[in-house]
């Protein structure tokens, strides 16, 4: 018994699809260009806060400083760290599309809803790191809760 070959799409199908897909892409770039903003998440009020600088060091050691008192939190060593390492490089990343170095300070605050989120004071761009999960957010937390070293 020979198999039969899967037949093809029926054009009024493809074209649907087709049709949906542009009127989404129109629908999504009328709103944009009109000004339209996706309405702000509501975090409530920041309970605890720090500011961070982070400094590359050598050979990949980075030192993550408390920006208002200059006291050294933490050293993230190359092989360790990496999600902290990969939100910062994703940050800075975006400081240099926009030609901003990185004296600016991160605002690392937890607001009254629970959530964590990393904020650059230089070009308004924010993480909010609960969105990676309770272990990604807790190495975050180690700073915001670190005392000097």
């Amino acid at each position: 018994m020979a198999s039969q070959a899967p037949r093809p799409l029926s054009r009024w199908i493809a074209s649907a699809i087709g049709a949906v897909v542009v009127f989404t892409v129109i629908g999504v770039a009328s709103l944009r260009l009109s000004g339209y903003e996706p309405p702000a998440e509501h975090r409530g009020a920041v309970v605890e806060s720090r500011l961070l600088r982070f400094e590359d060091v050598r050979d990949g050691l980075v030192y993550v400083y408390d920006a208002e008192s200059g006291n050294r939190l933490a050293e993230l060593a190359p092989a360790e760290d990496s999600f902290i390492r990969g939100i910062m490089r994703s940050m800075a990343r975006a400081r240099r599309a926009r030609d901003v170095g990185m004296q600016a300070p991160f605002l690392l605050a937890r607001h009254a809803d629970g959530s964590l989120v990393l904020s650059d004071t230089a070009i308004s761009n924010e993480v909010n790191l609960v969105a990676f999960g309770p272990t990604n957010e807790a190495s975050f937390e180690t700073l915001l809760l670190a005392g000097p070293r």
